[in-house]
Order: structure tokens, then C-alpha cells, then sequence
């Protein structure tokens, strides 16, 4: 596949060759510029100054850079895990079982050094009943949900989870520096079918740094592959952006290198769960860029019809690009969204009017710029709508 140098020099630092895919010797300023933008889209600053700095041999300007950048993720995420067991304990001693989920499961299980990955929020599952008990017990160290429009801070303590959400609104530390995610569920409404969640929790392992529980490495590459495909907004199939995209194929990286996964039972699972194109698209990008995932186990998943060709380009167009996209599904989707889709996407409350309406014009005005930007290169939007057409015709034939 045809890589730019920048992005061959980032596969490197993720999955190294025996033959380097680029030589970056003689790089321009100009160069070197790009190389440290995509990094920082990709969320993989830290693991490039990692790959650089015992080879001594980036310019003296490139390595500061980055060893600020992984210098400053190492304190984030010393207070993170500092936060994370504060959190962890005062559930347990409610009553209330945890299991680390995304970035907080990866940093413990899958990175021997912590400080490549970054996190933006610790995200965790508590049992689906209990999930008003363990807000109500993060409260009293200090997190609360963010009032939506038309609320005052005093009204924070609801808990806004309809019968679809996977998880409650993120919780704000009053330190303002951290998030908590709890979720009730790893899918979202219309992933997969007969997905039994309490199987997740038979499947997790005790922790060797605290009372909670990490997911079985069959659970933690399935959710890794269920992000990669998944819009950040709660659609499907990276229709958003690409930002940290390749970070996700370095997260499967790292858990293939430093689990035992399970490929028979993930395979099993996976059938069983009626999640074969989103779980094998996310593995054969991996391993078209690189990472040891079998051969056998993207046969065994592979959808009907699946052409090779269009796996191509889900990668060149949602994997390798840097910058924002415009938001492409349907005309009524961009002009007239949904209740749902400005409530959890632009914090609207859905049963009032004008708090609507104001989430409506915000959404408006973020996308004007992307809208100019993709006026100027109208072919790349047709591109980006037909993939995502043809990757959901591939589900639905499964």
C-alpha cells in the first residue's frame, strides 16, 4: 500500500520492520513539520519520541518537541491513574464492581510503558443497575455531569441515560481535568445481536494494581476494533474524522504483542455476536499495515463479497489522512438531525425547544468550515459517501 514518508516513518514507530520503510535522514524542516502534525492527530506523539529517541539521530529541535509532548502525557497520566484509584476504590466500597474499559485498560494491559498512550477520559463499566448508584458515589468525590443548556450547575446530579445509551454522560472532576465515562454496555444501540454483556464480565481478570477488573484480551481488542469502525458521534464507520486513527491500529498492535489473545475464541465470539465486518475491517487494516493478525482468522470473518479493494480504501480515506472531515450521511441527517443527535453530541436537552435550537446553530457553525474545505475538493466528499455506502451494504449482507 503507498504510504507518504510521514506515515511510513509512524508505521515504523508502531510496527518496526527488520528494513526501516523509510529513510528519514536528510528530512527538510517542512518535513519534519508535517511528520509532527500527523503525529499529534493520530494521538502517537509519545510512542514516535519513544522509536526516535534511542536512535540519536532526529534533529535536536524534532526530539524536544516530542519529549515535551510524551513528558507532558506521563504527568497526565500519573494523575489519571492517581484518579483512577480513588475512583475504583470508592466503588468498591459501595458495593460496586468495576472493569476498566479503552485507554485506562490498554495503559495497564497492553503498553509496558504507560506514558505512549494517551487517554482523554477513564472510561468504566459498572453493572447496567447500578449505574445511578455509581454516579451518585463518584458525586461525592467531585464528579458531575456537565449541566446541559438551560440547566444550572445545582441540576447536575441527574442522570440523562436513555434506553439506547451504552453509557452516562461524562462526569467532570471540579478540578476540570478529567472526565469519567461509566458504561452500562461496550455497544451501542444497533451493533451487533445478543451481545450479553454480564459474558464480559465472566471473561474479566482481577487487577494486579487495584480491586478492579481489566477485560479478557479477546474483549479488549473486540471494543479496539469496534471503536476503529465506529463514529465518534454515534454512527458507524469513521464518518466523522480520522483523528487518532492510527493510534487505534497501534492500540491492536500493542495488545497482539503483549496478550495472549484467544484467535478461536474471538472468532467464536465475534460470529456469535453478529459483529463479523466491524470486528474484520478493523483487523484487516491492522494487518494491512503491518500488525500480526492471522490470515486464517480474517478468513474465517470475512463478509460475503468482500473485496480487498475497498478495505484499501477505508484505510486511505479514514485511516491515513490527518485534518477534519464534513460529517457525511444523509441530507436530512446534516440539515435535520435528530433530538438524539444534538442531545449527545451538542448537549442539548431534548425536551426543550430552544436548547435544541441553540445546539442546532452551534452544530451549524462548526460545520460551515469543514464545508468550505470540502466545496474545494467536492470528489474526496463523493469518495468519503460512497465507502461508507459500500461498507454498509457489506454489513447488511452478513
Amino acid at each position: 500500500m503507498p504510504l507518504t514518508a510521514e506515515y511510513a516513518l509512524l508505521l515504523d514507530a508502531i510496527v518496526p520492520l527488520a528494513q526501516p520503510r523509510v529513510d528519514y535522514q536528510g528530512w527538510d524542516e517542512p518535513g519534519w513539520g508535517r511528520t509532527l502534525q500527523i503525529a499529534d492527530w493520530h494521538r502517537l506523539s509519545p510512542v514516535l519520541f519513544c522509536h526516535l529517541k534511542p536512535r540519536h539521530d532526529a534533529p535536536a529541535a524534532v526530539q524536544s518537541a516530542l519529549e515535551r509532548v510524551y513528558l507532558a502525557n506521563a504527568a497526565r497520566n500519573m494523575f489519571m491513574a492517581s484518579s483512577l484509584r480513588r475512583v475504583v476504590d470508592a466503588l468498591s466500597g459501595a458495593g460496586i464492581p468495576a472493569l476498566l474499559l479503552k485507554g485506562a485498560a490498554l495503559a495497564e494491559t497492553a503498553y509496558p510503558d504507560p506514558a505512549q498512550r494517551e487517554m482523554l477520559d477513564l472510561d468504566v463499566l459498572v453493572p447496567a443497575d447500578r449505574v445511578d448508584a455509581a454516579s451518585a458515589t463518584l458525586a461525592e468525590l467531585g464528579y458531575r455531569a456537565a449541566p446541559r443548556d438551560g440547566e444550572s450547575p445545582s441540576t447536575t446530579m441527574a442522570i440523562h441515560l436513555g434506553p439506547d445509551d451504552h453509557h452516562a454522560p461524562a462526569l467532570i472532576g471540579d478540578e476540570r481535568l478529567l472526565a469519567v465515562e461509566l458504561h452500562r454496555h461496550i455497544l451501542i444501540a444497533g451493533e451487533g445481536r445478543r451481545f450479553d454483556i454480564d459474558e464480559v464480565w465472566q471473561r474479566g481478570r482481577p487487577s494486579g494494581r487495584g480491586v478492579h477488573l481489566l477485560p479478557a484480551p479477546e474483549d479488549l481488542l473486540l471494543h479496539v476494533c469496534l471503536h476503529f469502525t465506529r463514529n465518534r458521534l454515534g454512527g458507524s464507520y469513521r464518518r466523522r474524522h480520522t483523528g487518532g486513527a492510527l493510534g487505534q491500529i497501534c492500540d491492536i498492535a500493542r495488545i497482539v504483542e503483549h496478550q495472549s489473545v484467544d484467535w478461536v475464541g474471538l472468532a467464536e465470539m465475534t460470529r456469535r455476536y453478529r459483529l463479523e465486518t466491524r470486528i474484520f475491517l478493523g483487523l484487516f487494516a491492522a494487518r494491512e499495515l503491518g500488525v500480526a493478525i492471522p490470515g486464517s482468522l480474517l478468513a474465517e470473518l470475512q463478509p460475503p463479497g468482500f473485496d480487498p479493494a475497498l478495505g484499501r480504501r477505508l484505510i486511505a480515506l479514514r485511516v491515513l489522512r490527518s485534518g477534519d472531515q464534513l460529517p457525511v450521511r444523509t441530507l436530512r441527517w446534516m440539515f435535520a438531525p435528530s433530538r438524539e443527535v444534538l442531545s449527545h453530541g451538542w448537549n442539548a436537552d431534548p425536551t426543550a425547544t430552544m436548547s435544541l435550537a441553540r445546539a442546532y446553530m452551534r452544530r451549524a457553525r462548526a460545520n460551515v468550515p469543514l464545508a468550505r474545505a470540502a466545496l474545494r475538493r467536492p470528489w474526496l466528499l463523493v469518495q468519503d459517501q460512497r465507502l461508507g455506502d459500500q461498507i454498509q451494504a457489506l454489513e447488511e449482507r452478513t
